[in-house]
């Protein structure tokens, strides 16, 4: 294992993708990762499924397979619970742009 393995969460959830989905040497994915920021909701608070530039891709392969998540993929729903504190920003965020709209 890298230190950046040990040190970073990216380094570890780069080393756990490559041990689930191998390349050749278990060292390396056999496809290139998205180096894209992901965030669970645009600006308006809708929930965004992937990166900015994966989303779309990603919400058509949902629709097609039933909005089941595939082995391996993380579950975003975790995300969109009332508990978590993104879920209270997307609140914030509904708010403020309701009152923007009067």
């Amino acid at each position: 294992m890298s230190a950046a393995a040990d040190l970073t969460p990216q380094g570890r959830a780069i080393l756990e993708a490559t041990r689930k989905f191998g390349g050749k040497d278990s060292h390396s994915l056999p496809f290139p990762p998205c180096k894209k920021y992901y965030n669970p909701y645009k600006e308006t608070g809708e929930r965004m499924y992937a990166c900015r530039l994966h989303n779309d891709m990603r919400m058509k392969r949902l629709k097609k397979e039933n909005w089941k998540w595939r082995q391996g993929e993380k579950n975003l729903d975790m995300f969109w619970t009332e508990e978590t504190p993104m879920a209270t920003k997307k609140k914030k965020i509904k708010q403020s742009t309701k009152h923007q709209k009067k």
